[in-house]
């Protein structure tokens, strides 16, 4: 009992010496204010198609939504094939930001393939939670391989991110 007593004692000075060595914070200088040059005709960011350009995507934005469970409507949608899916009640103009930026910052060299069930297609997704649509006329037989399919995955996922075109975001209606 008294070598438990002098345990707990012994904690709490150690635990309260800890506290009051403690060095109180060094002042630090201001980092100089960054040199901004801004361009007199920055090049346009393609982000989201027009209205009138959409039927081209349409059997993509058809067969995406058919992929994608209905209990998560929040998704956007790159012109490759490539989605990322949102929590419920994200805005889309958040989506569409964050869809761009998470795009950017993706790397990732491994995808699992999956049938869709509902689309004449496979889903390509990866461990960080990017998606990939890989429609039938894209691989080269019915009999490919998730190895080779999952290469189309990627590769569509890499034209998406030197090109990142938006095409569709999806919210419940």
């Amino acid at each position: 009992m008294r070598f438990t007593l002098f345990l707990l004692a012994s904690c709490f000075l150690l635990i309260g010496g800890c506290e009051s060595t403690k060095s109180t914070p060094k002042e630090t200088t201001k980092p100089a204010t960054p040199v901004v040059v801004i361009e007199a005709e920055p090049e346009p960011l393609k982000e989201v198609v027009e209205d009138e350009n959409v039927d081209v995507y349409k059997n993509l934005i058809f067969n995406t939504r058919l992929g994608v469970s209905p209990k998560r409507p929040n998704w956007v949608l790159f012109s490759n094939g490539t989605y990322i899916i949102f929590p419920t009640g994200t805005s889309k103009d958040d989506m569409r930001k964050s869809a761009l930026g998470f795009l950017q910052r993706f790397t990732s060299e491994t995808a699992s393939v999956r049938k869709s069930p509902l689309t004449k297609g496979w889903i390509a997704s990866t461990p960080k939670g990017v998606y990939n649509y890989v429609a039938l006329n894209q691989a080269s037989s019915r009999l490919a391989t998730d190895q080779e399919l999952a290469t189309i995955g990627l590769q569509n996922i890499k034209k998406d991110k030197a090109d990142p075109i938006i095409v569709h975001i999806n919210t419940p209606k």
